[in-house]
């Protein structure tokens, strides 16, 4: 039987190993269930014989980055299947989920509820999803009784959906990943392979007033108000970025556009309530860079149009602070891997494929940093970030047929 025979028979075994791992909410923030769901990962790899290696960051590195990690310590997973071959190909996906919010379709977010050919839960398509197929690809590579042409070398990373420093980021700063390329299990999917991704700048600016008597707001500064001021300021430089010059030339022929977000997070102070001037409020800015732009010419403008509006409006003040950066990646579309990627898809898929960055941003930046050439590429899903998140599951069959045609196809 071939591989992807194998896996199309046994899809339902491929369901409910991702049924199994959404009903764990590994929700980052603050980083719950790491510790369980990596060592159920870990258990998963040394049934098909892998050679595994947990990594906990020390609380000293972890420090750097987030504030609670004494409470939620972070874990990272190895593993590693060597065939003897003169290659190797690293697999990466990321297991922390974003927080529950709004009203779902079912009850639970987490309940990993099959409906027809859709798998709902937080973390189906974001992106145990890509875990399952990836673990089941290698699984049906055995049960077929071939061999990769590669050695397979996998890290399971925590923390993406906050910047990736003491997930992906924390295991090529300490050497750990020893291969030659990668394969990032998203920001690609169908007929789309993932060359690279948008950059990203978030800011957190806090703007100062002064607190008075509700009775009396003359003697007092609002610091919404002032915010209000800012954002009214801001939208200049949101306008700009639609600007034809400021396009970023996909290869399909499209255009992408940087991106502005303001307000994704905001909130005043303990002491705030209705009879009360605000003496303060924060919120954030969340900056796309394309990459025809630079990280540090869009923190400028921006910076440099806040302190224009500080000097322009009465009262205004704004401090900024900058809370993640990460350059945009483009990889090759004509390196070996990515061609030999490209045949993977269309042996399954019977159509060729395209290469496209993502306006996203995924882990792919650490390992092109690192030299390593790499593409991303996983199961189409919905709601990502959103409600009733959810993963085709004949898309998710096709992915594991591809991963195990890349396997078992591709000469490096």
């Amino acid at each position: 039987m071939s591989v992807q025979s194998y896996i199309k028979d046994n899809q339902h075994r491929l369901s409910g190993l991702l049924h199994e791992f959404v009903k764990v909410p590994t929700v980052n923030p603050p980083g719950e269930n790491y510790e369980k769901f990596v060592a159920i990962l870990e258990a998963e790899c040394l049934e098909l014989g892998m050679k595994t290696k947990i990594v906990n960051v020390p609380k000293r590195r972890a420090d750097q980055v987030i504030s609670n990690a004494s409470s939620h310590p972070r874990f990272n997973l190895i593993a590693r299947w060597d065939v003897g071959a003169e290659k190797t190909v690293h697999f990466n996906a990321h297991y922390d989920v974003v927080p529950v919010s709004g009203e779902w379709r079912f009850d639970d977010p987490f309940s990993g509820k099959i409906e027809g050919e859709w798998l709902y839960g937080r973390g189906s398509d974001d992106m145990k999803d890509s875990i399952a197929a990836l673990l089941f690809a290698i699984y049906a590579v055995q049960k077929s009784d071939v061999e990769p042409l590669f050695n397979i070398e996998i890290s399971f990373t925590c923390d993406e959906e906050t910047g990736g420093q003491l997930g992906a980021g924390y295991i090529v700063e300490k050497g750990l990943v020893n291969a030659d390329y990668v394969v990032n299990c998203e920001g690609g999917s169908e007929m789309n392979i993932g060359n690279g991704h948008n950059g990203v700048l978030w800011l957190k600016i806090e703007v100062q007033g002064k607190a008075a008597h509700g009775s009396q707001p003359d003697k007092g500064i609002n610091a919404f108000e002032k915010t209000a001021e800012l954002v009214s300021a801001l939208q200049r430089v949101k306008r700009d970025l639609k600007l034809p010059d400021r396009a970023f030339k996909l290869p399909d022929g499209g255009e992408r556009y940087p991106t502005i977000n303001i307000g994704g997070t905001f909130r005043g102070t303990e002491g705030d309530k209705v009879n009360t001037v605000p003496a303060g409020l924060t919120f954030s800015i969340d900056r796309r860079v394309t990459p025809n732009e630079k990280l540090e010419f869009a923190e400028l403008d921006l910076r440099e149009a806040i302190s224009g509006a500080c000097e322009y409006y009465p009262d205004l003040k704004a401090d900024v602070q900058a809370i993640l950066r990460i350059e945009p990646c483009l990889t090759d579309p004509d390196s070996p891997l990515a061609q030999a990627f490209a045949n993977a898809v269309r042996t399954v898929r019977y159509n060729q494929p395209k290469f496209k960055s993502t306006a996203g941003f995924t882990d792919l930046h650490y390992f092109v940093n690192a030299g390593l050439p790499a593409i991303g590429y996983g199961p189409k899903g919905e709601g990502g970030h959103a409600i009733n998140e959810r993963v085709y599951i004949p898309d998710l069959v096709k992915t594991a047929a591809i991963y195990a045609t890349f396997m078992t196809r591709a000469e490096l």
